[in-house]
């Protein structure tokens, strides 16, 4: 139902509580036109269940805001429409050893991008914000502008994030020991003057894939992104589930075996502990068969190599159990696999689908669609892009081919030779 102010027993707190009724209710009507395009007015007073009234002056705001515009159709009746793809964002990945980002210029229609690796050493102090700070500082001086200048930064981590703290969750701060107890969307965005959103870098995976790629079209998103690691995200409804503690969607974490092997998280036989790389190599080596990368198992099995095929097959088999488990419960209408295993195919999949088949989900669900995704490894920036551009007010539209170019100047990790 619509919003309404309650009583007060001052001006300034009804002012105060009209302000949060009005963007409440602003945010409404933004959803709505995400979620379901252009649409008329009378259309978004029934989704939003706000009187038309109320629409008809958010609408009018917003388009004195530049974020949405009037689209006229059959002389008659105009259709509201957001002003997407607007503006200068800028995405950065942090992995566990290295760093990418990408400032994409709507206005002018370039992409730039830049990479760094990262040593353990330059983590002290802060070093690795820093990093990510001299890095945004340099693609916008190359673009002509200053850090405030952005619509927004995103920051896509190779960790879950806890929402209380906008901190690296703890049981994962081995992985990421240089960010352990820094809020890093706020200690960023402190620094830079623009507006800084962080967020699972597998979170940003699935937004890019829903938005562009695989999962573009459904209205709930499973991806899972298979490479060093095994990370999820979850899309409903057209927007990243977090869930209460900020940890939705980590599949990576689900116990197939309870007297499995360990997992770094403390637990035993996680889906991670039988499909990341250092558990498909260390599987592989068992056979006698010893290969320095999943990169290379996968090309082994492409050359037809039977014991590449098999690790990947039983790797599938375990995915298709996971997804079996999960789906059950969540029903997505797409699930996607992404990472060096989505872009493995049929190797993958096969073990995947037979695993499906034997956890009877296609019975249960017979509409859930597996695919591999699309993205490659662009998805996480593409997805940080994404979500710069909805949080800063308008949307993402179609993607130009340009967006899509990437043309990498490489970054020493020596900070002097970053300003």
């Amino acid at each position: 139902m619509e919003q309404n102010d309650g009583g007060t027993t001052g001006a300034g707190r009804a002012s105060r509580a009209h302000s949060g009724t009005r963007h409440q209710n602003v945010q409404r009507v933004l959803e709505a036109l995400r979620l379901s395009g252009p649409s008329s007015q009378a259309a978004l007073a029934r989704r939003t269940d706000l009187s038309r009234a109320t629409v008809n002056s958010i609408v009018k705001t917003l388009r004195e805001q530049g974020v949405a515009k009037l689209m006229p159709v059959n002389g008659r009746e105009s259709l509201v429409a957001l002003v997407s793809n607007q503006g200068a964002v800028v995405a950065v990945q942090v992995n566990v050893d290295s760093l990418r980002a990408a400032l994409l210029d709507f206005g002018a229609g370039t992409r730039l991008d830049a990479a760094a690796a990262l040593r353990v050493s330059d983590g002290e102090g802060g070093g690795h914000a820093g990093l990510v700070l001299d890095m945004v500082r340099s693609l916008a001086a190359r673009a002509g502008m200053q850090p405030s200048d952005l619509a927004g930064v995103t920051v896509g981590m190779q960790a879950p994030l806890a929402r209380a703290t906008g901190t690296v969750t703890s049981w994962a701060r081995l992985q990421l020991p240089a960010w352990k107890d820094v809020v890093v969307a706020e200690t960023l965005q402190d620094a830079l003057g623009a507006p800084v959103f962080a967020e699972n870098d597998a979170n940003l995976a699935a937004l890019a894939e829903w938005t562009w790629g695989a999962g573009r079209g459904s209205t709930d998103f499973l991806y899972v992104m298979c490479s060093a690691g095994v990370g999820g995200g979850l899309i409903i409804d057209g927007r990243i589930h977090r869930g209460g503690d900020g940890l939705a969607g980590e599949i990576g974490h689900l116990v197939l075996e309870p007297s499995g092997p360990v997992c770094f998280c403390g637990s035993r036989g996680c889906l991670t502990t039988f499909v990341s790389e250092r558990s498909i190599l260390h599987a592989l080596a068992a056979s006698g068969n010893s290969l320095g990368s999943l990169h290379a198992v996968v090309d082994g099995a492409r050359r037809g190599d039977p014991a590449c095929r098999r690790v990947l097959f039983e790797a599938g088999r375990h995915l298709g159990r996971a997804f079996a488990s999960t789906a059950k419960v969540m029903a997505p209408s797409v699930v996607a696999v992404g990472g060096i295993l989505g872009e493995a195919g049929p190797l993958v999949f096969d073990g995947l689908l037979s695993s499906v088949e034997v956890q009877s989900l296609k019975m249960v669900s017979p509409g859930i669609r597996f695919l591999p995704a699309v993205l490659g490894d662009d998805a996480t920036l593409l997805g940080g892009v994404a979500l710069a551009l909805t949080e800063s007010g308008g949307g993402a539209s179609a993607l130009p081919e340009w967006a899509r170019r990437t043309h990498t100047v490489r970054v020493s990790n020596d900070r002097a030779h970053n300003r």
